[in-house]
């Protein structure tokens, strides 16, 4: 049996058992997981379906047409209703009939619809899958009426993870069943198996002389066994029986020319005359050759039982061979003429054997032709296989012949055919040339030759062509193009135009030799910030840091408009608008570690938007022209202030130019959702002729002045800082809500140093980063654990009233829609009495 063969069958049977028993056992529980994983997905997909749902009926909702054309106002709750799902990235667009974008992201999938029914559809967007969900509204009143389609889409992070809870505690069960199924499997088989170990045990304890059946009460199947290894020992002493004969044969053949050859050496030692002596030599030399081709020959008849049984068969071509038989042959002395043609000339004569058994059974059958030849010429044939017939082998001479009755008798050991009397011979190279053709599957056949004479014809089965290798998958050249384009990429995309930012950035030079750089772009006054920088280079003296300050709209163009090489490794800015975009479009790199993970929620969003300060939305006063008893502690408070003394305040209050300040942005758009009354506090703001700038600082030092009495929305943490240096103003938390936003770090995408800015943000929410900022910046910490006087504890026992965290998450994206930032500055514009 092939060495495959033993290995594919050996082994353990109770193994072989349970491995297919596992494997079946396997396969259910994988189909029931299937079918668990299927139905949790559909649960999870029905769940958050729901909301989605939601949330484009509501933008369908504010779809409306305006000066004949069409527009929506989106609501705040279309997308904050999605922000329950914590780390999910939400998109959306709205089309006209005939599918022109009104707003959102053009390239989001979703064809157009005929129908208020949402509909659902998976797909992949931003380099992740979403689920998606897309209705229509029906529009008139335009220049094509027809159906406004909706297109939501959301990440599947949430129900991907709700998905997974619903698996484990739907699978745990089945899971524990599957063990005990398998520890009963597992007991069940060794049972079953036990009358196999004594059957075993009864073969072991047999003599090794005794092959009598074993006679046992076993099972039906092992009965099956115990018959075929009685079967097996009946052949078994058969062959040893037949080996025994053989050797007992062996053993007389053998002793015969030994005892002649004894014989005649014993009368050649007493024998006087020198020519009778010499006539005992000639004796002595022809019984000792008969002896030794009668011992090789039995060697060889083992060799070639032997191999049959454990040698492996390997291409052999059949010509080569003969033509190397028939010169060795050729070389004797008494060898007649030996020809040796093939017919036909064309084709390959290989078959799959054993190349030295077929060239001890040739060479025998050449030698048993040269032998009864009667010294005539001896012609050898070759025939190629083809696809019907295997390759032939014939020998023909033109001796003696054997008798028809004779032909298989001669095959068999130590028999020869009565014309062979007077020629030297064992009677084995026909036996030994029959054993090789039964392993081969080869006919061996005599025949009579025409005008006297044998032929023996060997004539084998079709046999397997050696298969031809198989063709590479392309030449070393055609592998290495590809990659030398590859690496020739870089090289030909060069950048060829220049960044549209050209800030100078402050460099603070690493304290000892530099061995790494960071560059970081900020929407930050740099003065607040810098103590921070100091800090952390006194941890990472061989650190350089390269800071740019610039405004919020630079700083998300920094990130998403810029070359690669030019891209910051660390974004900080207080529009967290901004900077949640930049992360729900796929602009910033997820980051995770100890100090991140322990945010709150409301300051971390989908570990990639990390904020670290607190910074309250104040208002704030000049206490020398301010009366006490005029101080606003509310909005309302603020509204009938102005209202009711129009002339003090007119033209000196001052607000954020909400346009062109992120920051005054996002305040505004928190308290529109937040009070009813911010329309009427913009209208009161617009009567008294409010100035609008683009900085805290600038606004703080305006009041300081006095050139202005009171700012609205100003940064509560920058003003607290200027008021404890001396600044003589007043600082009030509103008692209805305070607004308190965090300033927001991120690492980009394509950052050069993400590690490096990675390390920057644990120092900025590592308790030693937070001490720093609650005793030496213009923000409030957000660990409650550090004190100072911009200490988080601070900031509480300053606290009014309610405090209103901006939270980051997918709610601020509504505001940064083009038509919804439009609208809102238009209304903005118009209760300020702007043009």
């Amino acid at each position: 049996m092939p060495a495959e063969g033993r290995a594919a069958v050996g082994g353990s049977l109770r193994r072989r058992l349970l491995s297919r028993m596992f494997v079946v056992l396997g396969l259910v529980t994988l189909i029931l997981f299937l079918f668990v994983r299927s139905y949790a997905r559909d649960a999870a997909d029905s769940a958050y379906d729901q909301l989605l749902s939601a949330s484009a009926l509501s933008i369908a909702d504010a779809v409306r047409v305006e000066n004949g054309a069409i527009t929506v106002d989106l609501p705040y709750s279309s997308l904050s209703v999605l922000g329950t799902a914590r780390h999910d990235r939400v998109f959306y667009k709205v089309m006209a009939p005939g599918g022109l974008l009104v707003t959102g992201y053009e390239d989001l999938p979703g064809a157009t619809v005929h129908d208020d029914t949402p509909v659902f559809l998976n797909a992949v967007y931003s380099d992740a899958p979403v689920r998606i969900a897309v209705t229509g509204r029906f529009i008139s009143g335009v220049a094509r009426s027809g159906w406004v389609t909706v297109v939501v889409a959301q990440t599947r992070e949430a129900r991907d993870l709700l998905a997974s809870k619903l698996i484990a505690n739907s699978f745990a069960p089945i899971a524990f069943a599957v063990v005990v199924g398998a520890l009963l499997l597992w007991f069940g088989v060794r049972q079953a198996l036990a009358p196999l170990s004594f059957l075993g045990a009864l073969i072991h304890a047999r003599h090794p002389q005794d092959f009598t059946p074993i006679d046992a009460p076993v099972p039906t199947e092992v009965g099956q066994l115990l018959t075929a290894i009685n079967q097996l020992m009946v052949r078994f002493k058969a062959n040893l029986d037949s080996t025994q004969s053989f050797l007992a044969d062996a053993a007389h053949q053998i002793r015969t020319p030994l005892a002649a050859l004894r014989s005649q050496a014993e009368l050649a030692r007493r024998e006087a005359d020198v020519e009778r002596l010499r006539n005992r030599v000639e004796r002595i030399h022809r019984n000792s050759v008969e002896a030794s081709e009668l011992t090789t020959q039995l060697l060889n008849h083992a060799t070639v039982v032997h191999r049959a049984e454990s040698v492996q068969p390997q291409v052999v071509d059949l010509d080569a061979l003969m033509r190397q038989i028939v010169q060795q042959m050729a070389g004797r002395p008494d060898a007649p003429p030996i020809a040796l043609t093939r017919e036909p000339a064309e084709g390959d004569a290989l078959l799959h054997g054993d190349p030295v058994t077929l060239r001890e059974a040739l060479s025998n059958l050449l030698d048993n032709a040269v032998k009864y030849g009667g010294g005539n010429p001896i012609d050898v044939q070759v025939r190629p296989g083809t696809a019907d017939y295997g390759p032939l082998v014939e020998i023909a001479d033109r001796g003696p012949g054997v008798p028809d009755g004779e032909k298989s008798k001669v095959f068999e050991r130590f028999s020869r055919g009565r014309l062979s009397k007077g020629i030297a011979g064992s009677g084995l190279g026909l036996s030994i040339a029959a054993a090789v053709a039964e392993a081969h599957h080869a006919a061996l056949s005599l025949l009579d030759r025409p005008g006297g004479g044998l032929i023996v014809r060997l004539e084998f089965p079709a046999p397997d062509r050696p298969g031809e290798g198989t063709a590479g998958t392309g030449a070393p050249g055609r592998r290495l193009l590809p990659l030398l384009l590859f690496l020739l990429l870089p090289a030909l995309s060069l950048p060829f135009v220049r960044p549209a930012l050209a800030l100078e950035p402050v460099v603070y030079p690493a304290p000892a030799p530099a061995t790494d750089h960071l560059r970081i772009d900020a929407a930050t006054d740099r003065p607040a910030i810098e103590p921070l920088i100091r800090d952390f280079q006194r941890l990472n003296p061989t650190v350089t840091i390269e800071y740019r300050e610039m405004n919020t709209g630079e700083l998300y163009d920094s990130v998403v408009k810029r070359a690669a090489g030019d891209v910051p490794d660390l974004v900080i800015s207080s529009a967290s608008g901004l900077q949640v975009k930049l992360v729900n479009d796929g602009h910033a790199r997820r980051y995770s570690s100890p100090a991140t993970e322990t945010l709150p929620d409301w300051a971390s969003w989908r570990s990639a938007a990390f904020g670290f300060t607190q910074e309250p939305a104040a208002i704030v006063f000049n206490r020398d022209l301010v009366p006490a008893d005029e101080v606003p502690n509310s909005r309302e408070d603020l509204i009938h202030l102005l209202r009711d003394h129009k002339e003090r305040y007119r033209g000196r209050l001052v607000t954020y130019n909400v346009e062109d300040s992120g920051i005054g942005y996002l305040f505004a758009t928190q308290d529109s959702v937040l009070t009813s009354q911010f329309w009427q506090l913009a209208d009161a703001l617009g009567e008294n002729q409010v100035r609008q700038m683009c900085c805290t600082s600038d606004m703080v030092a305006s009041i300081e002045r006095g050139d202005s009495l009171i700012g609205y929305n100003l940064l509560g943490s920058y003003a607290r800082e200027r008021q404890l240096h001396g600044a003589h103003i007043g600082i009030v938390l509103p008692s209805d809500y305070t607004l308190v936003m965090t300033r927001v770090a991120l690492i980009p995408q394509r950052a050069g140093a993400p590690e490096l800015a990675g390390r920057f943000i644990d120092y900025l929410l590592s308790e030693r980063g937070q001490a720093v900022i609650a005793a030496s910046t213009g923000f409030y910490s957000i660990l409650p654990t550090v004190g100072g006087p911009m200490s988080a504890t601070h900031l509480q026992e300053e606290m009014r009233g309610p405090t209103q965290r901006i939270g980051l998450g997918p709610a601020l994206l509504v505001f940064m829609d083009h038509l919804k930032r439009a609208r809102f500055l238009q209304q903005w514009k118009a209760f300020l009495h702007q043009p």
